[in-house]
This record gives C-alpha cells, sequence and structure tokens, in this order.
C-alpha cells in the first residue's frame, strides 16, 4: 500500500472545454449559418468521396424536390413557372454545396471516409461464392418447407380435420 498524505491537497486548475463551442445550441445555429455565407472550403481534399456522394444524394433529393415544384406550378406564367424553382434549386444547391463543407459535418465525413478505406472488402469471387450458396440455401429450404406443408395438408384432409375443396384462395369454401 502506499502512504496517506495528511495534508489537504490543493485545488487542480480547470481545463477549458473541447469540442463544442462555449455559446450553446444559438451559437451553433449562427455558425451553421454564418458557413452559408462563406466560400472557403474546409479541407478540401479529405474525405473528398464521401463529400461527393454525400453532395450527390443530397442533390437527387433537392431536384426532386424542385420537379414537385415544377409540376406544382404549371398553372402560372412561364416566368414563375421557370423562376420559382430555379431559385429554389439555386438556393438549395449552394446550401448542399456549404452543408458538406460546414466543418462539423465535414470532419464527420473525413472520419467516415477513413474507417471506410481500413475495411478488408471481400473480393469478388467470394462475394459470388456466398452468394450463390445463400441463394440454394434459400430455395433448398423453400423446397422443403413447400413437401413438409403439402404432406401436412395431405395428412390433415385424408383425416377429415380439414375440410375445403374447390379453387378459392387457401381454406376458401368456394
Amino acid at each position: 500500500m502506499g502512504k496517506v498524505k495528511d495534508e489537504v491537497s490543493g485545488q487542480k486548475p480547470t481545463k477549458p472545454l473541447k469540442g463544442k463551442p462555449s455559446g450553446g445550441a444559438v451559437s451553433a445555429i449562427s455558425q451553421f449559418f454564418l458557413n452559408l455565407l462563406n466560400t472557403d472550403l474546409y479541407k478540401p481534399m479529405q474525405g473528398w468521396h464521401a463529400r461527393l456522394y454525400t453532395g450527390v444524394a443530397l442533390g437527387v433529393i433537392v431536384a426532386a424536390g424542385v420537379w414537385r415544384l415544377y409540376e406544382a406550378s404549371l398553372d402560372y406564367t412561364p416566368l414563375w413557372r421557370l423562376g420559382i424553382p430555379a431559385t429554389v434549386a439555386l438556393v438549395l444547391g449552394w446550401t448542399v454545396f456549404r452543408i458538406v463543407h460546414y466543418p462539423p459535418f465535414a470532419e464527420f465525413l473525413i472520419a467516415t471516409e477513413a474507417e471506410m478505406n481500413k475495411v478488408s472488402w471481400t473480393s469478388k469471387e467470394d462475394l459470388y461464392r456466398s452468394t450463390v450458396v445463400v441463394l440454394v440455401a434459400v430455395l433448398v429450404m423453400a423446397v422443403y418447407l413447400f413437401v413438409v406443408d403439402w404432406f401436412w395438408l395431405f395428412i390433415l384432409r385424408n383425416i377429415c380435420v380439414l375440410q375445403f375443396s374447390g379453387g378459392g384462395g387457401f381454406g376458401s369454401t368456394s
């Protein structure tokens, strides 16, 4: 065992908090909106694939929404019918571009890509063989369950537990 000190230890100095800004939610929201007005790229060469695919996926969602907006505005004049969706597309396109460069989200995407690079992916041949094994096992189980079901149906009909016939659905009396 160690020695016990009799004197009272002094207080330890406090360390500043790491990670989150001290302003709380309001500060985080204001940082996000300030990011929308910024044109700088945050760590542009890191997490490039994750950012690209995230931006493309968000862009597809935005494009679907803009198309739906265009379809809803077919009754308006051509200026409004084309102008409103174009404006919304530009604003949301810029927002998507800035979201993938928003520092907390960009750090998440960078870390995600780094983790995905550590994964040992299976080869195409192994994937093909495993898929064939799974499909054959499912087919064998389906045939087995069909035979067992047909067998019990045959037995239960012959001992008059199930009494139906006809072309209707299972259990139908038509």
